[in-house]
């Protein structure tokens, strides 16, 4: 991987905001919860939320092993 696109991945790691991430995902939640919602809104949320998971998901394995690094 060149070192230009390590730059820009590690730029929004930095970016991103779990706090903020989570209330997205409850607010998707919410809405897929909806009885009246649009089958394209729905998926387009599902899809937002999926995305959304995996980057949380990444960042508390990334932050769960430095605990580990700093407790040995």
């Amino acid at each position: 991987m060149s070192e230009e696109k390590k730059t820009v991945k590690k730029e929004k790691a930095e970016n991103f905001n779990i706090d903020e991430a989570l209330e997205r995902l409850e607010e998707i939640n919410n809405k897929l919860s909806e009885k009246d919602i649009a089958l394209n809104e729905s998926i387009e949320l599902y899809k937002e939320g999926t995305l959304l998971a995996s980057k949380c998901k990444e960042q508390l394995q990334g932050i769960e092993k430095e605990l580990k690094i700093l407790n040995e």
